[in-house]
């Protein structure tokens, strides 16, 4: 039985959290597989669609993970015309043109921020948390899910 790498730890501990649980328990968010140092989970918006992220987890917690939005059923990278849409938010958070669609543009995310110095000081509620990890991003995205930005997605 191999034994796991402390990045893995600390992210099953925070998936092991209450505040992880409540999320789950609640249907805003579900853990679908873990295959380390990649996490897919699912996110419930407010029409009740399930939008996947793949997360990339390398050096996780002090390491921000990056985020795609994720096929699910397919376990792939989802189309571009299933990307959720909306009205001002969620088309820059969720911006397939943006680096390939390979993250979400969101300061939380490692790829993301990279360049953005800024953010620290626009958006810091929005800046990653090692303390609270994965939770801290599951939570931005599925707060903007069931905003009123949110437009739903295109088939």
């Amino acid at each position: 039985m191999a034994v796991a790498a402390p990045d893995e730890n600390v992210f099953r501990a925070h998936l092991a959290s209450g505040s992880f649980l409540l999320g789950a328990s609640s249907g805003r968010w579900r853990l679908v597989a873990v295959n380390w140092p990649y996490a897919v989970f699912g996110v419930r918006a407010a029409d009740g669609v399930e939008y996947g992220l793949r997360f990339e987890c390398c050096g996780y917690p002090r390491t921000p993970p990056t985020a795609r939005p994720w096929d699910i059923a397919r376990d792939a990278p989802l189309a571009n015309n299933q990307w959720p849409k909306g009205r001002s938010r969620i088309p820059l958070a969720f911006n397939p043109g943006w680096k390939n669609g390979s993250c979400l543009y969101l300061p939380c995310d490692r790829q993301s921020i990279e360049g953005h110095a800024n953010w620290y000081g626009e958006h810091p509620s929005l800046i990653w948390d090692p303390s609270v990890g994965i939770v801290h991003y599951l939570r931005i995205v599925h707060d903007l899910l069931n905003s009123g930005d949110y437009l739903g997605h295109a088939a």
